[in-house]
């Protein structure tokens, strides 16, 4: 109480019943096994959504095990169970948790704007575990999934998904060219005479940023970049138009304007452009949906920030299915706050 320690001392009655059951009296203040009252338990807990587990166990001067095993126990009880939820557009994105290419996949469900499930690699077997765990009947009701365009999830979707709809995210779209203009700025500084470079360098976002979200002064820096370099020229303004397209709203608009622009960059002959549209003419499907249904990763994003801070604000870590839980905490369904 306050700043002092509180103990509670008090007897708890055994029950032998003549049908042979052995056990102890319920009590409502207190877990069974715990040494904690539920008021203190529910105390940490709050602290825990805040702080890191080492600072709720200095604050309340428990062991940080303790503390670790209360958030855990009332983060379960306050999350809504995956066979509670009935989705039918699904969301799917992977996030590193760690350096040497070590993922979770995350999916979310589109509508309730939710993370409604947490595995651990990106492979398909890792999709495959949640469509296993969410059940065959729910599975058939998906109807749409939106994702990058990574092989193993689309196997697994085509696999357990029939009625489903692949859409391809149009920032993932953007993405593939943006990295393929960078390359092409990269090799276009190498080659560069000293003026030239002077006037390219320090300048990369400048070119892979949106000519609508620029100021004048940057559009004046651009235009000069771009009088000196035809082909890079040439790549920004196939980025510019890609951008343009995947903002269309009407889907046979859409649909035509992109076979445009795979024509437009073919002509092109730059073959590191038309490596990208090799692979847009791959997964055109993908893209053709999106003009369909017009739904993104975008908010994944948002949710790749909180992900990040948690890790953040516990230095990393080290128990994994701890991690993924307090994702779900930040990112998933509530049910009623703890009082």
């Amino acid at each position: 109480m306050s700043s002092k320690d509180c103990y509670l001392t008090f007897f708890e009655s055994k029950i032998r019943c003549r049908c042979g059951f052995r056990g102890y009296e319920k009590l409502d203040f207190v877990r069974p096994y715990s040494r904690c009252s539920v008021r203190f338990e529910k105390y940490a807990f709050k602290l825990c959504q805040k702080m890191a587990l080492s600072d709720v166990s200095e604050t309340l001067r428990i062991n940080w095990k303790t503390a670790k095993d209360i958030d855990i126990h009332y983060t379960e009880e306050m999350l809504v169970s995956l066979k509670d939820i009935d989705p039918v557009r699904i969301g799917i994105d992977e996030i590193a948790y760690e350096k040497g290419h070590k993922y979770l996949t995350v999916v979310r469900d589109v509508d309730l704007g939710a993370v409604i499930w947490v595995g651990v690699g990106r492979k398909r077997e890792t999709l495959d575990s949640f469509f296993d765990e969410l059940g065959f009947e729910k599975t058939l009701n998906i109807e749409a999934a939106v994702m990058d365009m990574w092989d193993p999830y689309i196997a697994s979707v085509n696999e357990h998904c029939p009625r489903v709809e692949i859409i391809f995210d149009k920032f993932h779209a953007v993405k593939i060219v943006n990295t393929a203009l960078d390359d092409i700025r990269k090799n276009e500084f190498a080659k560069a005479d000293d003026d030239q470079r002077k006037n390219m360098k320090k300048k990369r976002f400048l070119i892979l940023r949106r000519q609508r979200d620029l100021n004048d002064q940057q559009r004046e820096n651009l235009e000069r970049i771009m009088k000196d370099n035809l082909v890079l020229y040439k790549s920004y303004l196939i980025k510019e138009q890609l951008s343009d397209i995947l903002d269309e709203t009407d889907i046979y608009q859409g649909i035509k304007r992109l076979d445009g622009w795979i024509k437009n960059v073919e002509e092109t002959g730059i073959e590191r452009l038309n490596k990208c549209a090799r692979t847009i003419k791959r997964y055109y499907y993908g893209i053709v949906n999106y003009f369909r249904h017009g739904i993104t990763n975008a908010s994944s994003e948002g949710f790749n920030n909180k992900i990040n801070v948690i890790k953040r604000r516990s230095y990393g870590f080290w128990d994994l299915d701890y991690f993924m839980l307090k994702i779900k905490w930040a990112c998933g369904l509530m049910r009623e706050n703890v009082s």
